[in-house]
């Protein structure tokens, strides 16, 4: 009888303390509060480690076909108009030198008549570009093609391959050889008859922009904002209120919203089906050593893996040698150190490549489109793109041997029997043999997010602190001389349960049949009985101070969101300030509009640094608290982490790269008291990391590398010229290809750095 009486009066206590929240998880939350910082340390080395780790053949994967249909490699190869390529290049090379040796225009006529000769449908395709900065410039220009239909069906599907035009005058390498390699493959695939896609044979003008103004046109989307913004989900898109009519007559000519002035992609007058496949051919010579296959796209964008390793597969069966990034095909790998670092290196090339979010070849403008692409571009022992090891050693390539190439894998696209869909679209290349897929290398961003959600966890349970603690002190601090509350409480409860104690003895002697449980209270229930009256009393007060402390949550959340709504409006500004700082700059000042863009972004950045500050001031009667901070710190870790999280499942590199340099700065934004040199440094590295001031560092480093010669002010000099190019470019690419780089500079990174240096530039009251 006694052992159920303790067996119920252990239960009884056991659901008042699990009837508690705060008791089953304040163990927890002490634990969380001493080891988070080591744990989000572990988290991020973890996660630079994991990314590091997948360079090992361990942790990647051998290239595979997901495509059954594609068969590569197994027909016979016909291909024997190597000669017809040569005569292509010489005519060419001569019509330049003697036609257009002055000038950057196009061949237009020398390539009609060529591709009329060899009885293809050839249209010409104008388009014009309305600069969008400075004063405006009209840039016009032309692209040339052909359409080979197939026999054996009615122009329902459609390939697609295309050079770039460079004149003699351009300072990157030519293009005359790629043009002659595609006009002598359409003679040789003219009159076969297994076709069973139409052929279109493209060459353009202006690098990607003439390319970017083809597509465009071919899927029927025209200048005006609302149908061009919205297909192809630009951050530009047109704003909701119509800002002329707020305009002075005499700023009437300034186009700070209008998007549809910029690129007029004009109408095609014929086209074909769906594109399902392109090949992009940049070849400056008729012997090459060994080709680069490019695959980066627009916004870090990939085209199929499938596509990709037939590229590599057929290069291999046509006898030439192939790379990507730092893998070079013809070395022997093994499975020591350097295969690692080699993979290091292949890995941070792509990434690299992928941060910038600029196509490295005017295949990456077509996977928007949903139109798998890639670049095949001939290098040689001085290329420009660096040496290659052992490149002298390899025989050359000649028009043979790139033309099989070519044949096979437009005859593999050929037996397609629906779009690229069964292989991988988001993957991460360790060599031109192995790949990384998105389920491999997605935890290493992971872990850099988890880490800043770990810092929010903390700092929520610091804020929901127990009202009894403030009651305590209070009350010990106006009865110095008497008894705590605490120890008062166990006095009443105490006096309660001898006086219960009593009676039940008194009642249980009456009864025959509990004498054995009058002599039940031990010691040890009296005390639970104790702890049960204890925490019946301590709930009472608890209910007053929760809803007053309720109240002052939601006055300062209206504030907070009142802050971030204004930082987030000073991020839009920056994003559309830069048609304004072009416009003052070239009207008033005389200045370029590279110049006027990059110094009236840094006289913003000063402005916003100086004066964001005292934006937490504004509509407060009484100054910011500590708890108002970790909220506001809590709203910042959330945003950053969903920000890189988003970023990453589309662009890996980017996110991963804003992860690994802001993760830091997110975790040691505190609202503690601190000494006044832990701050300074709190501080420079806020301002480190600043979007200018590290695309200014990460330049003029890699200006030092580039010239090691130079001293410290040279390596600054040109660090600053490269970073006002940069800036320039990454305008222009968002407003006319739809990069996301400065959208996202601007729009995202810059609020949750103002939101950073307000946190560590602003008291706290005690």
């Amino acid at each position: 009888m006694k052992n159920n009486t303790q067996l119920i009066k252990t239960r009884i206590c056991t659901m008042g303390l699990l009837s508690d929240p705060e008791y089953g998880s304040a163990k927890l939350i002490k634990t969380l509060k001493k080891i988070h910082y080591p744990l989000c340390f572990l988290l991020y080395i973890g996660a630079v480690v994991w990314f590091f780790l997948l360079a090992n053949r361990d942790f990647n994967n051998e290239t595979y076909f997901s495509e059954n249909a594609l068969l590569p490699g197994l027909v016979s190869n016909e291909f024997n108009n190597d000669q017809s390529a040569r005569q292509f290049y010489s005519q060419l090379r001569q019509e330049l030198e003697d036609k257009y040796m002055d000038t950057q225009e196009i061949p237009v006529d020398w390539l009609v008549s060529q591709m009329s000769q060899l009885h293809l449908e050839v249209y010409t395709h104008n388009f014009t570009l309305n600069y969008p900065l400075g004063q405006g410039q009209i840039f016009k220009g032309t692209n040339v093609y052909g359409i080979l239909r197939a026999p054996r069906t009615s122009s329902l599907e459609a390939l697609v391959l295309a050079a770039p035009f460079r004149s003699l005058s351009s300072f990157q390498k030519g293009t005359e050889a790629g043009i002659a390699l595609m006009l002598a493959f359409a003679e040789f695939a003219r009159p076969k008859k297994y076709w069973a896609k139409d052929i279109i044979f493209l060459v353009t003008e202006h690098e990607q922009l003439g390319i970017q103004a083809w597509l465009e046109a071919y899927h029927g989307l025209q200048s005006d904002s609302g149908t061009f913004y919205t297909n192809l989900g630009s951050f530009q898109k047109p704003p909701l209120i119509n800002f002329k009519k707020f305009t002075k007559s005499k700023l009437n000519d300034f186009k700070w919203f209008d998007r549809s002035r910029c690129l007029d992609p004009g109408t095609l007058k014929g086209r074909s089906g769906a594109i399902q496949a392109a090949i992009n051919l940049e070849f400056h010579t008729p012997k090459i050593r060994y080709v680069e296959v490019k695959v980066e796209g627009l916004n870090g964008q990939l085209p199929n893996l499938d596509l990709v390793n037939l590229v590599h597969k057929l290069c291999v069966k046509s006898g030439i040698h192939h790379s990507y990034k730092n893998s070079y095909s013809w070395l022997r790998k093994g499975r020591g150190t350097s295969t690692w670092r080699d993979g290091v290196s292949t890995m941070l090339g792509m990434v690299t490549a992928q941060i910038a979010g600029v196509p490295n070849g005017n295949h990456g403008l077509f996977h928007r489109f949903g139109i798998e692409a890639v670049t095949l571009e001939g290098r040689d022992v001085d290329d420009i793109s660096g040496a290659a090891p052992r490149a002298s050693t390899l025989p050359p390539a000649n028009f043979h041997r790139l033309g099989t190439a070519l044949e096979s894998i437009y005859r593999s696209l050929n037996n397609l029997l629906e779009s690229f869909h069964q292989s991988y679209f988001f993957y991460m290349l360790a060599a031109t043999d192995r790949f990384v897929s998105i389920g491999q290398y997605m935890p290493s961003l992971c872990l850099l997010c988890g880490a800043m959600l770990l810092r929010a966890l903390s700092l929520w349970v610091s804020v929901q602190k127990d009202p009894n603690d403030d009651k305590i002190k209070k009350d010990s601090e106006d009865n110095k001389d008497s008894l705590s509350s605490e120890e008062k409480n166990e006095e009443e409860i105490e006096n309660e349960l001898n006086e219960s104690k009593i009676d039940d003895s008194e009642r249980l002697v009456k009864d025959t049949e509990g004498k054995v449980e009058s002599k039940g209270k031990v010691p040890d229930e009296i005390q639970e009985d104790k702890e049960i009256k204890k925490r019946e009393v301590d709930v009472k007060p608890n209910d007053t101070d929760t809803k007053s402390g309720s109240d002052d949550i939601d006055l300062s959340i209206v504030n907070i969101g009142a802050n971030f709504l204004i930082v987030h409006l000073i991020g839009y500004g920056a994003m559309n300030s830069p048609f304004f700082f072009s416009y003052i700059g070239a009207k008033y000042l005389e200045v370029h509009p590279e110049t006027s863009v990059y110094y009236g972004l840094t006289v913003t950045s000063a402005l916003v640094a100086v004066l964001s500050p005292f934006l937490l001031r504004v509509f407060r009667t009484v100054p910011i608290s500590n708890d108002e901070l970790s909220v506001i710190s809590i709203l910042l870790l959330l945003e950053m982490a969903t920000a890189c999280l988003c970023i990453g499942m589309n662009n890996f590199s980017l996110g991963f790269a804003l992860a690994v340099v802001y993760t830091p700065l997110m975790l040691v934004v505190g609202v503690n008291g601190e000494n006044r040199l832990v701050i300074f440094v709190k501080r420079a590295l806020c301002v480190l990391v600043h979007p200018l001031v590290a695309l200014t560092v990460a330049l003029s480093l890699y200006s030092r590398v580039l010239y090691p010669e130079e001293d410290v002010l040279g390596m600054a000099k040109r660090g600053r010229e490269a970073t006002i190019q940069a800036v320039m470019f990454a305008v222009a690419d968002s407003m006319i290809y739809g990069n996301w780089l400065f959208n996202v500079a601007t729009s995202v990174i810059f609020p949750t750095w103002i939101v950073s240096w307000q946190i560590l530039c602003t008291t706290v009251r005690k």
